[in-house]
């Protein structure tokens, strides 16, 4: 799904929080049925995806209160940009090692790269 910029007339909305919150929320959902299957010694890459997915979110909702403070709203989406890459490595390495499907990866990894492109989009205007 390709979304627009998260700007509205210069000011930032709420689409990328709204649009990296539903990710978040459907990790969770993928990781949480995934893990019942991995023995507890091998749920690092699982509780670092959930980890960096859910920072994401809480970034953003601080940029959005933050969005008149420019620089600390600055700060605050590219926090959520890292975490927005740390949240891909971690699925990438949990797709080598097996823990999730490759559909699963797909389609999680393709909303990350929106969320990182929209990311990046705030960050430049």
């Amino acid at each position: 799904m390709k979304l627009k910029s998260g700007r509205k007339n210069g000011r930032f909305n709420h689409e990328v929080y709204h649009f990296a919150f539903e990710t978040a929320i459907e990790i969770f959902k993928e990781v949480t049925e995934t893990t019942k299957q991995i023995p507890a010694e091998k749920t690092f890459l699982a509780e670092q995806v959930l980890q960096h997915s859910k920072r994401v979110c809480v970034n953003l909702a601080e940029a959005l209160i933050m969005k008149k403070q420019n620089v600390v709203c600055m700060k605050k989406l590219s926090d959520a940009a890292q975490d927005a890459s740390r949240t891909q490595a971690c699925l990438k390495l949990a797709l080598k090692h097996n823990y999730i499907c490759k559909n699963t990866f797909r389609k999680i990894d393709s909303k990350y790269d929106d969320i990182f492109q929209m990311l990046c989009n705030e960050a430049t205007h």
